[in-house]
């Protein structure tokens, strides 16, 4: 059976660094144009109150300038605009700001509308240590009063500030309305880029548990109270950003439907591409689209942010969602005078192609809508740049003069804002959708307006039954077929086609479609179409432009995974050419389904590998129990870190609590296991049972390296070994003890392993001499692997410790504090009981910490140090089990 698992466990790793390949590896090219300052950007510090000052004193506020500007502001800090405060994320920088602040400057023509503040927190790993995030919440909350009062002698002052925030910046920017001192009224607008609203990427520790779970609670509770005026944007980058998953940076069930947007940067109008975490705040097309977006917010007549929410969602929705065309939202005028010198063009088909290579007059075409031959939608597709673009009116039969070149409607009723922005090579590109059987009733004609131009001119219009153009697909299972397969021809003249995706719902899915463009007809740089991914439960949208003759492929993975209660099916959408045909291929793609799962579980490792440890240490105590010696860690993992020990009893303990009823565990006051808490954030069980497998090969790696290791260091220790010099380590608790409450429980914790490495040196040197058996030296090992562990669990709160050290030498939250204190009892209480009994009950133990980390430790990994530090104690005391003397033991008979 072990060798079974060893291979199986081989073939999953390999599978899992090719997954990690391929995020790394195999994606698209980064097309994100660089935002440039023509002037040297400048910081300029805000002075702050002392008392704020010794409070903060590791935090600054900044204003953002360029040229005269900053001069102005450096004389006298008087600015005149709208406030905005960018609020920076884990390890994010305060000059981060410079690409936003730097071209909503060059956009207001030499004239500020807006002074972009941005605030310093010292590059704090927030994301990791949820220990600094209540700090810089308070800081930023003092900070809105601060830009505010440098406002205060204006005649019209602004009353609440705009807040943009990167990453864990978004997440404080909502956590403001938390603090009872805040005064909602002061944020009306909050943007955020891939901010994890959700929860952390990674749950590192209980403070961002709680932080979280605070801030979350009160944006459910007061979504129509004290945030009824509040409108947030989140703008997540898509598959690039390896580190933030897109459905962390979903609003859904925290901000009201009718007040936020949560919506990927592959969806947002005239940006259409994936960003990574960094590009995200310099990335020019997505900077421009934020920026019209903020200036489309400001008032006309106060000058400042727009206080109607209506009207500044109208906007946001406008350059984040559904874009007409227009780069700047306005309102249409209902009704439209028709110019009546313009020409007017009947088409007599229900498809037809209007183009020009010079259009030297305005002309209408005079489409009449259609309901007959099971015609119930109307599709049109242009090229020109005029918002104002199609209209419905009605044409009296006794008036229509189909003999003249005139329009016959005097006025019609403009339909443009239904139209969407599509991707093109050329300038702009636009379509509209309708649905002939509502117009039909109201209007009997479309006019589609063709302005005068320099430049071709190419429209195309189509009726047709919209159940002709939607197929639908049974998407094959991942092992059915790994070999291309056609799937659609689309024959000329056709606009659009639809294919719902049935049974694409999780995000280890991957699907690759491939279109090819044939036989285009007289096309010369024109566009070839484009095929959009379709997520109807989530604004994760994606396009790509085809090409002639070529195999224009993209891979369909859902960032997010379909709700249970959601019955649409993710879609193909392909806008065609109407002169071209095309052939439509699908197939599996294995290596990308890896990849979604190394993206989205990666972070569960830690948990998996501690699991792998303390199975080995359940073997090796019962062996203890049994025969008195202890086996090698190989021997142990080979005969009982089995996937089917832990996963299985696990998932069978899951079972049984369904059966009984898991709320009543909030009776007893005892957290619900993470399967019933977080579903969504978990993978499957065969997932988890891939994942285990891998950390099965990693565990074997990182003990042949340890082991190389404690050779070299055992060969140096060993004169000391030879002069018998004893060390026990229990004299230096006390002090290990104090250097985790005054400085660093991780330092304790690494020192600690330091002085248990001697010991285990030791253990390798007596054994390879004769001295003493094998057996304490097999035991330590596995109890050192374990501790190294558990100390890496605390690497950002030590990290966080070292950035900090000029401002204090204590780290007031420290996560790791109860697995390090409960980890130095190694000391003291190695090998205290010697009865087997006891050291057999104690491999129970051990094993229940292990089941009890695959239940409540693989989404919230700060839990699985505490178990592990259980463990960690229990198998050092079970040394007293293990005999001093050498010992020959049949290995069939130790597994």
């Amino acid at each position: 059976m072990g060798s079974v698992v060893r291979v199986l466990a081989l073939l999953c790793f390999f599978l899992f660094v090719w997954g990690l390949f391929d995020i790394f590896a195999n994606h698209e090219q980064n097309t994100c144009e660089m935002t440039y300052m023509f002037e040297t950007p400048q910081y300029v510090g805000i002075s702050l109150d002392e008392t704020l000052k010794k409070q903060f004193p590791k935090y600054n506020l900044y204003i953002y300038g360029e040229g005269n500007y900053i001069q102005k502001l450096r004389r006298n800090m008087k600015p005149e605009g709208v406030p905005v405060l960018f609020i920076p994320g884990n390890a994010g920088s305060y000059k981060q700001v410079r690409s936003l602040a730097s071209v909503a400057y060059r956009q207001a023509a030499l004239k500020s509308h807006f002074n972009y503040f941005t605030v310093d927190f010292n590059e704090e790993l927030s994301g990791l240590y949820g220990g600094v995030l209540m700090d810089e919440t308070k800081f930023v909350e003092q900070c809105i009063y601060r830009i505010l009062s440098l406002y205060e002698r204006e005649v019209n002052p602004p009353t609440s500030v705009i807040l943009i925030g990167h990453s864990m910046g978004g997440v404080l920017a909502r956590a403001l309305f938390v603090m009872p001192s805040f005064d909602p009224k002061l944020v009306g607008t909050i943007l955020t880029l891939a901010s994890p609203h959700h929860a952390p990427v990674v749950m590192a520790d209980w403070h961002l548990k709680e932080f979280f779970q605070g801030v979350n609670d009160y944006w459910r509770i007061n979504i129509n109270s004290t945030l009824a005026h509040v409108v947030i944007v989140s703008v997540a980058g898509g598959y690039k950003d390896i580190l933030m998953p897109d459905q962390l940076t979903s609003l859904k069930n925290i901000a009201a439907d009718e007040r936020a947007i949560s919506i990927t940067a592959t969806a947002v109008p005239r940006v259409w591409r994936s960003m990574d975490h960094l590009c995200i705040v310099w990335c020019k097309q997505l900077i421009l689209a934020i920026v019209r977006a903020t200036f489309d917010l400001m008032s006309m007549a106060s000058e400042q942010e727009n206080k109607v929410v209506k009207e500044k969602m109208d906007v946001l929705r406008h350059h984040f969602v559904s874009h007409s065309g227009s780069r700047n939202y306005r309102s249409r005028p209902d009704v439209f005078d028709i110019d009546q010198s313009y020409l007017v063009v009947r088409p007599v088909d229900f498809k037809w192609n209007f183009q020009r290579k010079k259009h030297l007059s305005g002309t209408f075409i005079q489409v009449p809508i259609r309901t007959d031959q099971g015609f119930n939608t109307f599709t049109a597709i242009t090229n020109q740049d005029n918002d104002d673009w199609i209209f419905g009116c009605v044409i009296k039969n006794d008036t229509e003069k189909k003999s003249t070149k005139q329009p016959n409607c005097q006025f019609a009723v403009n339909l443009s804002q239904r139209s969407t922005l599509l991707p093109s090579v050329n300038k702009v590109k636009k379509c509209i959708t309708l649905n002939t059987t509502e117009l039909a009733p109201m209007y009997n004609t479309l006019l589609i307006l063709s302005p005068q131009s320099k430049n071709m001119v190419d429209i195309s219009g189509e009726f047709y039954g919209k159940k002709e153009r939607q197929g639908k697909l049974e998407v094959p299972k991942f092992w059915e077929f790994p070999y291309s397969l056609d799937i659609l021809q689309l024959s000329q003249k056709q606009l659009y086609f639809g294919i719902e995706l049935v049974g694409l719902t999780a995000v280890t899915q991957a699907v690759k479609f491939t279109v090819k463009a044939t036989f285009c007809e007289n096309l010369v740089g024109a566009d070839y179409g484009h095929l959009r991914t379709f997520v109807p439960w989530s604004n994760e949208d994606s396009s790509i432009l085809l090409h002639e003759n070529v195999s224009n492929g993209v891979t369909f993975r859902l960032q997010t995974a379909r709700p249970n209660k959601e019955v649409r099916n993710a879609e193909l959408q392909f806008w065609l050419n109407p002169h071209c045909k095309y052939n439509v291929s699908m197939q599996i793609s294995p290596q990308e389904v890896f990849g979604q799962i190394v993206r989205h579980y990666l972070f569960t490792l830690p948990a998996f590998l501690m699991m792998n440890l303390m199975l080995v240490l359940v073997w090796q105590t019962f062996t203890i129990a049994k025969h008195g010696c202890c086996p090698s860690f190989p021997a142990a993992h080979r005969t009982f870190a089995q996937p089917y020990r832990v996963l299985v009893v696990a998932n069978f303990m899951l079972l049984c609590l369904w059966l009984v009823g898991a709320e009543k565990l909030n009776i007893l006051h005892l957290p619900l296991p993470e399967k019933y808490a977080v579903p969504d954030q978990l993978p499957e069980t065969l997932i988890s049972i891939f994942l285990y497998l891998v950390a099965y090969v990693l565990t074997l790696a990182v003990y042949f390296l340890l082991k190389l290791f404690v050779w070299i260091i055992g060969i140096i220790l060993s004169p000391c070994i030879n002069r018998n010099i004893p060390f026990s380590g229990i004299a230096v608790v006390p002090v290990l003890v104090a250097v985790a409450f005054r400085f660093s429980a991780t330092l304790s914790s690494a020192l600690g392993i330091c002085m248990y490495f001697a010991k285990v040196a030791s253990a390798q040197v007596k054994h390879r001499k004769g001295l003493h058996s094998a057996d304490l030296y097999n035991l330590r090992f596995t109890v050192l692997l374990l501790w190294l562990l558990i100390t890496l669990f605390g690497a950002p709160s030590a990290v966080t410790w070292l950035k900090n050290w000029s401002f204090g030498h204590h780290l007031t939250f420290d996560p790791a504090i109860f697995p390090t204190l409960i980890s130095l009892l190694v000391f003291p209480l190695e090998g205290a009981l010697k009865r087997s009994v006891v050291c057999r009950t104690g491999g129970y133990c051990i094993y229940m910490c292990a089941i009890l980390t695959a239940l409540y430790g693989v989404g919230h990994i700060y839990r699985a140090p505490y178990f592990g530090s259980i463990a960690l104690v229990i198998a050092s005391v079970c040394c007293g089990g293990v005999v001093s003397v050498d010992k020959t033991l049949d290995k069939n008979k130790l597994e």
